[in-house]
């Protein structure tokens, strides 16, 4: 086993600087996740979570950390149902270099989130009016982004 404790994994990513990888899970009600993925480590579920039963019980005995427990490199709550996600290496846009780009179902935008050192500094929404369910994102060779809905519809995304 590479690594435990995760409840329903969605997207997977390799940071293009150092090689780690990155991966987006959703949670119960809150607590969806980001999490830097190393081996042997668990993830916590379901001792910890953000999250809480659909019903509106804790989780357990609905706690958020434990020793020996790895901690969310980022969470969300309420939930926007990550799914695929990308980093960024193009020239295309250069403020956007080693940024993050998730789909989200349920919150229907990307979310493009900034990383210094391994921490979350910033998050914008892109693409929040259109109304879609972005189940996936990757870099074209072209340099902009490619999402793709539920719907079937196709994005391009980049700054001009």
């Amino acid at each position: 086993m590479y690594t435990l404790g995760h409840r329903n994994p969605q997207g997977i990513a390799i940071h293009p600087v150092t090689g780690e990888l990155w991966q987006s899970e959703h949670g119960p009600r809150g607590g969806d996740e980001i999490n830097r993925i190393a081996a042997g480590a668990n993830y916590g579920w379901p001792t910890i979570t953000y999250g809480i039963e659909y019903s509106g019980q804790p989780v357990g005995s609905g706690i958020q950390q434990q020793d020996g427990l790895q901690q969310p490199v980022y969470y969300w709550d309420p939930v926007i149902s990550p799914s695929g996600m990308t980093f960024y290496s193009g020239s295309r846009v250069p403020e956007w270099e080693n940024n993050l780009f998730i789909g989200a179902l349920s919150g229907e935008h990307i979310a493009r989130l900034t990383i210094e050192n391994n921490r979350v500094t910033g998050e914008e929404r892109l693409l929040a009016s259109e109304g879609q369910r972005f189940r996936d994102i990757t870099q074209g060779t072209d340099d902009a982004l490619y999402a793709i809905t539920d719907a079937g519809r196709l994005y391009r995304i980049d700054r001009d």
